[in-house]
């Protein structure tokens, strides 16, 4: 058979096996959308299989379409890794239809993203976005693959811009706050966030923005000590805990060394835009921890009888520990990672000068009394006194979260 007969007969099966592939993948779609029962799929690695076999005798506009099938193919039967290396060149390709193009490259952007290929995710949404303009998906991928790149103002103006496209975008959002955070934007974070408030199903203010958001926990930035028998034992034992930190003078680290045996201090070490902000920790995963406990007996035994704040220590959701600002120091304004936790401070050394603003409310420390905050809020320390601040920093689990380990503290209304 003459080379140009082989090519016409090849394309025209390639064609035959489209028309059976793309049948298929609507039912799945129609399925997966719970509109339809699901397809059998058991035809389709054997159509797969002749597509390869096909290959040789396409001509090249048509192998960029064979590459396309075989990874969108491969893909609906979830064989991604069969499915990856197709898709690539279909997407490298110069002579595929716009429609074809598209496919291609929107099933394989969140392969490239669970991957952590971040230039390939990239090159592949520059691709789309020159291809079908505005797609809220394309910047959303882009600023996505920017801000694992570590080009956090052009992920930001990439992830707004899907926002802006499409403003129930939750995760558009979640990624956006933390780029903008980076960028220490804090009136633009505001400003993007109110979006999804706006929109609803998820925030419910813009001082509030969480990465994790449960809407069955109330919402309010400060809560009435009284209410908490945490807060009740730590002033009663405000001297025992006094007296056990004298003797740990030595134990103060820097917040971000690492010895919470976690990343949570790494991230807080963030932060700091002046000044130093030191900590011993005794509620948390590292062998330090269990070091300072033991210098610290009847502290950590009592914090260790709240459930609330064992399990939340034990989840690595918050730590307890002893936290100290140096005169001078500032945290910047951020949101904690969840609002399914509260964050009690019981002040120890006091000085003038210093104040935490949580929600937009500014409380000063007391010494001997605690404050009772929900760190999810947007909050921020301010340090002008002449003397180290000391307080001790306990995280818990929120009364409302559903955790049957421990009795529920009486609900108050909501602010």
């Amino acid at each position: 058979m003459p080379a140009g007969d082989a090519r016409s007969d090849a394309g025209a099966r390639l064609d035959e096996i489209r028309a059976q592939l793309d049948a298929v993948a609507t039912e799945h779609c129609q399925a997966v959308m719970g509109g339809a029962p699901r397809p059998d799929l058991a035809g389709i690695p054997g159509l797969l299989a002749e597509v390869q076999r096909l290959l040789p005798d396409l001509p090249s506009s048509e192998r960029a379409k064979a590459d396309m099938m075989m990874g969108c193919g491969w893909h609906m039967l979830g064989e991604d890794e069969k499915a990856l290396e197709p898709l690539l060149r279909a997407v490298s390709s110069q002579g595929l239809a716009v429609s074809d193009h598209l496919s291609a490259i929107l099933v394989v952007m969140p392969l490239l993203r669970q991957r952590c290929r971040w230039s390939q995710l990239l090159q592949a949404g520059e691709k789309a976005y020159d291809l079908a303009g505005r797609w809220a998906v394309l910047p959303f991928m882009k600023g996505v693959a920017l801000s694992r790149l570590n080009c956090m103002e052009q992920a930001a103006d990439c992830l707004e811009e899907a926002i802006q496209m499409k403003p129930g975008l939750k995760q558009a959002h979640l990624e956006f706050q933390q780029a903008a955070a980076e960028l220490g934007d804090t009136q633009r974070c505001r400003r993007v966030a109110q979006l999804l408030v706006d929109h609803g199903g998820y925030w419910v203010s813009s001082l509030q923005r969480p990465l994790h958001f449960d809407p069955k926990v109330r919402s309010q930035p400060w809560h009435d000590p009284r209410r908490f028998k945490l807060v009740h034992a730590l002033e009663d034992n405000f001297g025992v805990i006094c007296a056990e930190l004298e003797a740990m003078e030595r134990r103060w680290g820097k917040v971000g060394s690492g010895h919470r045996g976690n990343e949570n201090s790494r991230h807080d070490a963030d932060l700091v835009t002046a000044g130093e902000w030191q900590e011993v920790v005794l509620l948390g995963d590292s062998q330090e921890c269990q070091d300072n406990c033991a210098s610290c007996p009847r502290t950590s035994e009592l914090l260790q009888s709240f459930p609330e704040v064992a399990s939340c220590a034990a989840a690595k959701l918050g730590e307890s520990l002893f936290s100290r600002l140096l005169p001078g120091t500032r945290l910047r304004a951020h949101c904690g990672p969840t609002n399914l936790r509260l964050t009690c401070h019981l002040g120890i050394c006091i000085p003038s000068g210093c104040e935490i603003i949580c929600g937009g409310e500014a409380r000063r420390w007391e010494t001997g009394r605690c404050l009772v905050f929900d760190d999810s809020f947007e909050h921020e320390v301010r340090h002008e006194g002449a003397e180290a601040r000391t307080v001790l920093l306990v995280n818990f689990w929120h009364p409302d979260a559903e955790m049957p380990e421990w009795p529920k503290e009486p609900k108050e209304p909501a602010a």
